[in-house]
Protein backbone atom coordinates (compact mmCIF):
# COMPACT_ATOMS: atom_id res chain seq x y z
CA UNK A 1 0.00 0.00 0.00
CA UNK A 2 0.81 3.65 -0.54
CA UNK A 3 1.69 5.79 2.35
CA UNK A 4 -1.51 7.40 1.37
CA UNK A 5 -3.27 4.19 1.63
CA UNK A 6 -2.05 3.37 4.54
CA UNK A 7 -3.53 0.59 6.66
CA UNK A 8 -4.83 1.11 9.77
CA UNK A 9 -4.60 -1.18 12.77
CA UNK A 10 -8.24 -0.23 12.93
CA UNK A 11 -8.47 -1.51 9.47
CA UNK A 12 -6.85 -4.33 10.27
CA UNK A 13 -7.85 -5.97 13.29
CA UNK A 14 -10.57 -3.58 14.08
CA UNK A 15 -13.10 -6.29 13.75
CA UNK A 16 -11.38 -9.16 16.17
CA UNK A 17 -12.33 -7.35 18.79
CA UNK A 18 -13.66 -9.11 22.23
CA UNK A 19 -13.30 -12.46 21.32
CA UNK A 20 -9.61 -13.05 22.02
CA UNK A 21 -8.32 -15.46 24.68
CA UNK A 22 -5.45 -15.59 26.66
CA UNK A 23 -3.53 -18.53 26.58
CA UNK A 24 -3.19 -21.57 28.63
CA UNK A 25 -0.68 -22.39 31.69
CA UNK A 26 2.90 -21.72 30.28
CA UNK A 27 2.17 -20.33 27.18
CA UNK A 28 0.22 -23.55 25.82
CA UNK A 29 -2.01 -23.32 23.11
CA UNK A 30 -5.69 -23.14 23.70
CA UNK A 31 -5.97 -24.94 20.05
CA UNK A 32 -9.50 -25.74 18.83
CA UNK A 33 -11.23 -23.78 21.81
CA UNK A 34 -10.28 -20.32 19.84
CA UNK A 35 -13.58 -19.20 18.44
CA UNK A 36 -11.46 -17.36 15.67
CA UNK A 37 -8.16 -19.77 14.99
CA UNK A 38 -5.02 -18.29 16.49
CA UNK A 39 -6.78 -15.58 18.25
CA UNK A 40 -4.91 -15.95 21.50
CA UNK A 41 -2.46 -14.01 23.41
CA UNK A 42 0.49 -14.85 25.23
CA UNK A 43 0.63 -14.18 29.02
CA UNK A 44 3.29 -12.94 31.59
CA UNK A 45 5.08 -10.26 32.32
CA UNK A 46 7.28 -7.17 30.40
CA UNK A 47 11.18 -7.34 30.54
CA UNK A 48 12.45 -3.97 31.44
CA UNK A 49 14.19 -3.28 27.89
CA UNK A 50 10.62 -3.82 26.40
CA UNK A 51 9.16 -1.20 28.98
CA UNK A 52 12.05 1.23 28.08
CA UNK A 53 9.66 2.30 25.04
CA UNK A 54 6.01 3.06 24.24
CA UNK A 55 4.69 -0.30 22.61
CA UNK A 56 1.11 0.51 21.79
CA UNK A 57 -0.28 2.00 19.06
CA UNK A 58 -3.67 4.15 18.65
CA UNK A 59 -6.28 3.06 16.20
CA UNK A 60 -5.67 5.10 13.59
CA UNK A 61 -1.54 4.37 13.15
CA UNK A 62 -0.19 1.80 11.30
CA UNK A 63 1.17 -1.31 13.49
CA UNK A 64 4.76 -1.60 15.01
CA UNK A 65 7.10 -4.02 12.65
CA UNK A 66 5.85 -7.67 14.01
CA UNK A 67 8.84 -9.37 15.86
CA UNK A 68 9.52 -13.34 15.73
CA UNK A 69 8.21 -13.31 19.22
CA UNK A 70 5.37 -13.21 21.52
CA UNK A 71 7.51 -11.61 24.49
CA UNK A 72 7.93 -8.51 22.09
CA UNK A 73 4.46 -8.22 20.37
CA UNK A 74 3.28 -4.97 20.31
CA UNK A 75 0.59 -3.99 22.82
CA UNK A 76 -3.15 -4.03 21.73
CA UNK A 77 -4.15 -0.45 20.57
CA UNK A 78 -7.36 -0.76 22.99
CA UNK A 79 -5.02 0.40 25.86
CA UNK A 80 -3.79 4.01 26.42
CA UNK A 81 -0.29 5.70 25.08
CA UNK A 82 2.20 3.88 28.22
CA UNK A 83 3.22 6.86 30.79
CA UNK A 84 6.53 8.39 30.37
CA UNK A 85 8.78 8.53 33.73
CA UNK A 86 12.24 9.04 32.47
CA UNK A 87 14.34 8.27 29.77
CA UNK A 88 13.83 4.12 28.96
CA UNK A 89 11.15 3.99 31.36
CA UNK A 90 7.81 3.91 31.15
CA UNK A 91 4.58 2.21 32.55
CA UNK A 92 1.44 1.49 32.50
CA UNK A 93 -1.11 3.74 33.18
CA UNK A 94 -2.41 3.15 36.53
CA UNK A 95 -5.90 2.18 36.86
CA UNK A 96 -6.18 1.02 33.08
CA UNK A 97 -2.99 -1.80 33.52
CA UNK A 98 -6.27 -4.46 32.68
CA UNK A 99 -6.36 -3.15 29.00
CA UNK A 100 -2.33 -3.36 28.10
CA UNK A 101 -2.46 -7.30 26.34
CA UNK A 102 -0.20 -8.43 23.37
CA UNK A 103 -1.76 -8.53 20.22
CA UNK A 104 -2.77 -12.03 19.48
CA UNK A 105 -1.28 -14.53 16.79
CA UNK A 106 -4.35 -14.10 14.21
CA UNK A 107 -3.55 -10.01 14.92
CA UNK A 108 -0.03 -10.32 14.08
CA UNK A 109 -1.04 -12.92 11.15
CA UNK A 110 -3.58 -9.94 9.56
CA UNK A 111 -1.26 -7.19 9.98
CA UNK A 112 1.17 -9.69 7.97
CA UNK A 113 -1.65 -9.92 5.21
CA UNK A 114 -2.41 -13.46 5.91
CA UNK A 115 -5.77 -14.61 5.44
CA UNK A 116 -7.99 -15.60 8.05
CA UNK A 117 -8.56 -19.35 6.80
CA UNK A 118 -4.79 -20.24 7.60
CA UNK A 119 -4.25 -21.54 10.37
CA UNK A 120 -1.48 -21.56 12.32
CA UNK A 121 -0.54 -25.19 13.92
CA UNK A 122 1.93 -24.63 16.92
CA UNK A 123 1.86 -26.21 20.59
CA UNK A 124 3.36 -22.85 22.20
CA UNK A 125 1.80 -19.55 21.37
CA UNK A 126 5.82 -18.40 21.13
CA UNK A 127 6.18 -20.75 18.16
CA UNK A 128 2.76 -18.95 16.43
CA UNK A 129 4.36 -15.62 16.68
CA UNK A 130 7.88 -16.24 15.83
CA UNK A 131 6.51 -18.10 12.40
CA UNK A 132 4.50 -14.84 11.54
CA UNK A 133 7.54 -12.68 12.58
CA UNK A 134 9.83 -14.89 10.66
CA UNK A 135 7.57 -14.28 7.72
CA UNK A 136 7.58 -12.47 4.40
CA UNK A 137 3.83 -10.59 4.91
CA UNK A 138 1.63 -11.95 1.98
CA UNK A 139 1.07 -9.66 0.19
CA UNK A 140 4.66 -8.12 -0.35
CA UNK A 141 5.41 -11.78 -1.40
CA UNK A 142 3.03 -11.15 -3.97
CA UNK A 143 4.26 -8.16 -5.30
CA UNK A 144 7.76 -9.58 -5.75
CA UNK A 145 6.62 -12.40 -7.28
CA UNK A 146 4.67 -10.62 -9.89
CA UNK A 147 7.97 -8.48 -10.37
CA UNK A 148 10.10 -11.07 -11.14
CA UNK A 149 7.39 -13.17 -13.09
CA UNK A 150 7.24 -9.70 -15.04
CA UNK A 151 10.98 -9.56 -15.79
CA UNK A 152 11.31 -13.33 -16.62
CA UNK A 153 9.21 -12.43 -19.45
CA UNK A 154 6.31 -14.87 -18.46
CA UNK A 155 3.36 -12.99 -19.44
CA UNK A 156 4.63 -13.58 -22.84
CA UNK A 157 1.83 -14.96 -25.02
CA UNK A 158 5.24 -16.43 -27.06
CA UNK A 159 6.84 -17.92 -24.01
CA UNK A 160 8.57 -21.44 -25.15
CA UNK A 161 8.94 -21.93 -21.38
CA UNK A 162 7.41 -25.53 -20.15
CA UNK A 163 3.67 -24.06 -18.64
CA UNK A 164 3.37 -27.33 -16.55
CA UNK A 165 6.45 -26.28 -14.58
CA UNK A 166 4.69 -22.68 -14.35
CA UNK A 167 1.35 -23.51 -14.15
CA UNK A 168 1.41 -24.10 -9.62
CA UNK A 169 3.69 -21.17 -8.90
CA UNK A 170 1.44 -18.82 -11.30
CA UNK A 171 -1.76 -20.23 -9.60
CA UNK A 172 -0.08 -18.96 -6.47
CA UNK A 173 0.85 -15.59 -7.44
CA UNK A 174 -2.12 -15.06 -9.07
CA UNK A 175 -4.78 -15.82 -6.12
CA UNK A 176 -6.81 -13.11 -5.04
CA UNK A 177 -7.90 -15.13 -2.09
CA UNK A 178 -5.76 -13.52 0.56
Amino acid sequence: ETIENKITLKDAIGDLQYSEIPAKEKNYTNGENCKIPNHEYMIGGFSSMYMSRNRVRSWDEVSFTIQAGGRHAPIHPQAPKMKFIEQDKRIFVPKKEHLYRRLTVRECARIQTFPDNFIFYYDKIADGYKMIGNAVPVRLGRAIALQIKKDLGLNSKANDRPKAMWSQVEKMILAEEY
